[in-house]
């Protein structure tokens, strides 16, 4: 775990990130979600090729082969139980990743932030910036905002996937006035 004097970047493991309530990402609730969907479609298709008259018997082996090969291959990412999320809050501490697949987050208090707010990092990628109270940051504050994926010296910034980027941010904002 490296740290600063506000802001640490630490390892979540699997059961923190299914404890933690995400504002923005992929949540575990939605990866079920999509996985539970995943395996009623593979089965529907399944079913329709197995009962399809004239598929040989190659075609619907090699079918059941794929389908069930693509399935393991989703349920072995390990991420069915912790989604993909960009912000989160647990134990009330901030979390903004900077490495999804390692779990690497920026951990930060919420007196820090001053505000959430919608941001697009170039070229096109919906983000949140998270805007800190920089009259506060220390020299090894600013350092440890260049290690993020997309510096600043003023803010942290995630992608907005599957919720929308005014929800989370309302939603960011509503925390931040809620720890005041």
């Amino acid at each position: 775990m490296k740290s600063s004097t506000h802001i640490n970047l630490v390892t979540l493991t699997k059961a923190d990130i299914r404890d933690a309530h995400v504002f923005s990402g992929i949540s575990p609730k939605a990866m079920k979600r999509v996985f539970a969907t995943w395996i009623v479609f593979a089965l529907m298709v399944l079913l329709l090729v197995m009962l399809a008259p004239g598929l040989s018997d190659t075609f619907i082996f090699t079918t059941a082969a794929m389908l069930l090969i693509f399935t393991v291959a989703m349920f072995a990412q390990s991420r069915v139980g912790e989604g993909w999320p960009a912000i989160l809050v647990r134990n009330d501490l901030l979390y903004v990743v900077r490495d999804p697949y390692k779990r690497e987050f920026f951990c930060l208090s919420p007196q820090w932030v001053q505000h959430a707010e919608g941001a697009l990092i170039k070229p096109n990628k919906k983000a949140i910036a998270l805007f800190l109270r920089t009259e506060k940051l220390a020299e090894d504050d600013i350092e440890m905002l260049n290690q993020a994926v997309w510096p600043r010296d003023d803010r942290l910034l995630a992608l907005a996937h599957f919720i929308s980027r005014e929800k989370a941010c309302r939603d960011i904002n509503n925390y931040l006035k809620e720890q005041a």
